[in-house]
């Protein structure tokens, strides 16, 4: 299993989101931090995979970080960076564990990178490591997939031109755990190469979110429905949470 360098899925992950206007993404992150009197000029985005969030922010003008566990990842963004003509600073750490001297206006996570904080305690960690390097006023903003608010058990196949890919996907109710395994066949030469990961995704309890915060000296500005400046709905499926740093 390539777990957590996920090197099967960096290779289609750019052609897997075509669909998504991520151009769009970085209008809503900067409108919602208008909308909380923030002016950001420097921001970190964790768990960025192959820069696709990062870079709109840059072209926008914030002096960009990004931090993946992934290096596959991150040599992809690299390069489509350089492609985009931007500078931007990636790090291959954990989120849970990050080490930067320098302070942020911002941090941002978006694509389901919350969710993958699945161990006990992950939340707190990442609360406390984010409240470090947010300067006071700092705003945080990531998205939170409502896992279980998918199939109880559900088998997905794309078969495309050169690739194949089957997720078995299952959501174990009591662990809160969105359970993927991916099974995929990618072109190599004349061959095909086939690689298995897993991935899992945690539903994050909003009031345990917000004790966290508290404990660590922020606290949620608010909470949208994904896309949107509304509060969620019994049918939302992906939400914003918007936190501010309230201390020094």
């Amino acid at each position: 299993m390539e777990n957590e360098n996920y090197e099967g899925i960096s290779k289609i992950y750019d052609m897997m989101m075509l669909g998504v206007d991520y151009e769009g993404w970085a209008d809503y992150i900067l409108d919602v931090a208008k909308s909380m009197g923030a002016t950001p000029k420097t921001a970190l985005d964790l768990a960025c995979g192959t820069g696709s969030t990062t870079i709109p922010l840059a072209r926008r003008g914030l002096k960009m970080s990004g931090l993946d566990l992934s290096s596959p990842m991150l040599q992809i963004a690299e390069e489509k960076s350089k492609e985009a003509g931007v500078s931007i600073s990636y790090h291959c750490q954990n989120m849970l564990s990050m080490d930067f001297s320098e302070s942020f206006d911002m941090v941002v996570s978006f694509q389901d990178g919350i969710n993958y904080l699945t161990g006990e305690g992950d939340f707190e960690k990442l609360a406390e490591n984010v409240s470090r390097i947010l300067k006071k006023g700092g705003i945080f903003l990531f998205d939170i997939n409502l896992v279980d608010q998918y199939s109880a058990s559900e088998t997905t196949v794309v078969d495309l031109d050169e690739i194949y890919l089957v997720y078995e996907n299952h959501y174990d109710e009591d662990r809160r755990i969105w359970h993927i395994k991916v099974t995929g066949f990618l072109p190599e030469g004349d061959l095909y190469r086939k690689f298995e990961e897993i991935h899992e995704e945690k539903k994050h309890d909003l009031k345990e979110v917000e004790s966290a915060f508290c404990r660590h000296g922020m606290k949620i500005y608010a909470v949208y429905a994904m896309f949107t400046q509304d509060p969620p709905t019994e049918h939302t499926r992906r939400v914003l949470v918007a936190a501010q740093k309230t201390v020094p």
